[in-house]
């Protein structure tokens, strides 16, 4: 009768995060990204309000991508960088 080892491995790789760049928003330039999904631009438009209230940001830019099944395009993707020292990505539904 065969045993069998419960244990197993994984392959799993593990990431480390981005470090922090910002202790806080106060004075941040922050970044909203739609999908076009239902709700998506709603939603953010919320979080940035409420950001807004809790934070003195300098400036926040609403973007949408052009299709949720697909990348951002790149001069959506270079203005944020660009422009934005934060950017928030949302889906929706």
């Amino acid at each position: 009768m065969p045993i069998l080892d419960p244990t197993g491995s994984s392959q799993e790789k593990h990431y480390s995060l981005a470090p922090r760049r910002l202790r806080t928003l106060d004075g941040a330039r922050l970044g909203l990204l739609g999908n076009t999904k239902l709700n998506a631009d709603a939603v953010l438009a919320a979080i940035g309000e409420l950001l807004k209230e809790h934070y003195t940001l300098e400036s926040v830019i609403a973007r949408t991508k052009a299709s949720f099944s697909r990348p951002a395009e790149d001069q959506v993707v270079n203005e944020l960088v660009e422009t934005c020292d934060v950017v928030i990505a949302g889906v929706g539904d």
